[in-house]
């Protein structure tokens, strides 16, 4: 089941780049499916798309653990200040069995996003860097640029992936390329009475890159409740919240038929 599972993220061969960033670092996106692109209004936003940190304020301090569909360990830890946010993450397999004795793929990265605004637009950027420690070793990084237009209950979101990059190079001495795509997102939110939203979000994920894929996530919030359903392109995701004055907690679901369930945990200070 581990190599399974390792397969299904995109880490089946020991050198791959995409499969650490294809997870994310918030628990509230992964329960919109995904589709955080044009929403980005948390500390999320340092990776979903860094032009929503034009507008973020305050201090906060989110992480999140993932047992990944009973097989791999995914956690990250994110801190955001206005403009700007840091977030650093890690995907381990643990001991797989194999017949030639115990392997184990394990990997680490670093987002740094930054946003300033004009108006109603948000422009940003992304810096992502990948190093794979196990079974071998590799480094790369990757550019990534990004807007936002967010006006009266509407965004629209754009990240271009893999814009300006290093390839990874492994200790093989093989390199591999970061590879290039676009996410679109839009998202709508209403206010109907005090203390009341709702959003809905899509996004086009992949697209240009041969492997696109369709997400779309629907959200209410009555107080410091949240709760939210999405798809994310391979089957249907959950979530729930509960927010306090300087508390969030997030937990987010998604299950597939092949692989079992999994749960998604977050927590996040805000000052």
């Amino acid at each position: 089941m581990a190599i399974l599972v390792v397969m299904s993220l995109g880490l089946g061969a020991v050198e791959n780049v995409g499969g650490l960033f294809d997870i994310g670092v918030s628990g509230r996106a992964l329960g919109l499916g995904g589709a955080f692109t044009a929403l980005a209004d948390d500390e999320g936003a340092v990776f979903h798309n860094p032009a929503g940190m034009s507008w973020y304020t305050g201090i906060g301090l989110s992480s999140l653990f993932v047992r990944q569909f009973g097989g791999v360990s995914y956690g990250s830890i994110t801190l955001a200040v206005p403009y700007a946010g840091l977030a650093l993450s890690f995907l381990d397999s643990g001991a797989i069995a194999t017949t030639d004795g115990a392997t184990r793929y394990a990997s680490q990265g670093v987002v740094a996003g930054v946003g300033v605004s004009v108006g109603p637009l948000g422009i940003g950027t992304r810096l992502r860097v990948f190093r794979l420690s196990s079974p071998t070793s590799g480094l790369g990084w990757s550019i990534d640029p990004a807007i936002l237009v967010a006006a009266k209950g509407v965004r629209v979101g754009l990240l271009y992936e893999g814009a300006f990059a290093s390839p990874v190079e492994y200790e093989s001495g093989t390199k591999e390329d970061w590879p290039q795509s676009l996410r679109l997102g839009a998202a709508v939110t209403l206010a109907p009475v005090q203390g009341v939203h709702w959003s809905a979000a899509f996004e086009a994920a992949g697209l240009f890159s041969g492997l696109a894929r369709l997400a779309f996530g629907v959200e209410t919030w009555i107080g410091g409740l949240g709760a939210r359903v999405g798809y994310d392109g391979t089957g249907p995701t959950f979530g729930l919240s509960l927010r306090f004055s300087t508390l969030q907690f997030d937990w987010a679901y998604a299950s597939r038929d092949d692989l079992g369930d999994s749960h998604r945990i977050s927590l996040s200070l805000r000052f």
